[in-house]
């Protein structure tokens, strides 16, 4: 008898700790560094930030990432070759049975890198790897990333052929927004909205990798930057966003040339924190608060108010905001959580002005609350007095 109720107590324990698990991946929103580390101090420096997961990891790292708390995709560039070749499977396959028998049971493993922003000609062989680490490692995901959309996807089934040949379980694209001019791209939003269709259609989760280091002649990245980067994400309905890059200083792997100007990223050149990493931080905290309710809303629509951006619309007779009593420029999206209650998120876009939030809805609200960014809770909101800095977002559920 006693055998039999220490089993019992076994059991319950056992199952208090799946419950637990499973609580804490339904509350898993990924915020990934999409950079290369060398080394354990880089990995600490990005967990201190917020960042929960690692775009390049060499196996030799995996313990670390354990240690700090981030997921990785695993790279070897034997997988990947280097930026400028076309992907191989046949090589590729041969590196990952090996790498995966080797691996794929560190609790680390998100997924395996495949290709960066590969041509339409190269899905027939990504789709052969894809297939493998499907077999081999289920559950882990295929790496992909898909290249802007400008030029290719609008006019072309570029998204479709590669959803159809490679079935993706994560869609993952980077759009850079960001000018020196001091713009933002309307770019982001008509590549966001073909992007969150093709995820709508097919049922797949979209992480955007949006910019959070001066390049080119990219800007460094401002708070209001980074806010309306990472709420005009959410605001589409991201499930995870990455970050390019955390480092300021080139890609050490697939061969990728210096492109000169890395600067105020993160980390600086010299591994630094600089106050974009601060910026980082505070967005990466606000959007961990809402992540437990992010996960559980699906995307009814996406609106503009003020410019509205190729490809977008602004407000139809069935959206749930009508207008704002102040403020020119937001982008706004309906959901529906799982419970079947209605929520909105509102976001200004314009960034070099706040505005106060005072949406018109499109129904008589018993009550309207908000999830505050702080403290993750969820609580009346204080209209007519709640502003939004430039770039800010707040999420709310209308009862």
């Amino acid at each position: 008898m006693q055998q039999i109720f220490r089993l019992g107590l076994g059991l319950l324990a056992l199952l208090s700790i799946l419950a637990g698990a499973r609580g804490a991946t339904d509350s898993f929103f990924p915020l990934m560094a999409w950079d290369d580390v060398r080394d354990e101090a880089t990995l600490q420096k990005m967990a201190d930030c917020g960042v929960n997961m690692v775009a390049f990891v060499p196996p030799r790292l995996l313990k670390a990432c354990n240690k700090h708390g981030l997921k990785a995709i695993v790279f070897d560039e034997r997988v990947s070759g280097l930026w400028n070749q076309p992907f191989n499977s046949k090589q590729a396959n041969e590196v990952l049975t090996v790498l995966i028998k080797k691996i794929n049971s560190n609790p680390a493993v998100f997924g395996y890198h495949l290709k960066d922003e590969p041509g339409a000609d190269q899905f027939d062989e990504l789709a052969k790897s894809s297939e493998l680490v499907r077999k081999l490692a289920p559950g882990k995901w295929p790496y992909i990333n898909m290249t802007p959309g400008m030029g290719g996807w609008y006019a072309t089934n570029f998204l479709e052929a590669y959803i159809t040949k490679c079935k993706p379980p994560i869609l993952s694209y980077d759009n850079y927004a960001i000018g020196e001019s001091g713009n933002f791209s309307y770019g982001f939003w008509a590549n966001i909205w073909d992007i969150r269709g093709a995820a709508l259609r097919h049922d797949l989760p979209f992480w955007p990798i949006i910019l959070t280091v001066a390049h080119w002649n990219y800007r460094f990245p401002s708070a209001a930057d980074l806010r309306l980067q990472m709420y005009g994400s959410l605001v589409y309905g991201a499930r995870g966003i990455c970050f390019y890059k955390f480092c300021s200083e080139p890609l050490s792997i697939l061969g990728a040339p210096d492109l000169g100007n890395f600067r105020m990223g993160p980390l600086d050149e010299f591994g630094e924190k600089t106050a974009t990493w601060d910026n980082l931080r505070n967005v990466n905290r606000q959007v961990k608060n809402l992540a437990s309710v992010l996960l559980k809303l699906h995307s009814d629509d996406v609106y503009h108010v003020g410019t509205v951006p190729e490809r977008n619309h602004g407000i139809t007779k069935s959206d749930l905001v009508q207008g704002l009593e102040s403020g020119q420029q937001f982008v706004i999206g309906d959901f529906t959580h799982e419970d079947g209650s209605r929520w909105v998120m509102i976001v200004n876009k314009d960034l070099q002005q706040s505005a106060f939030c005072r949406p018109k809805f499109a129904i008589t609200a018993k009550a309207v609350k908000y999830v505050s960014p702080v403290t993750g809770r969820l609580a009346p909101f204080p209209a007519p007095w709640y502003a939004l800095a430039p770039g800010q977002g707040v999420l709310l559920k209308v009862e």
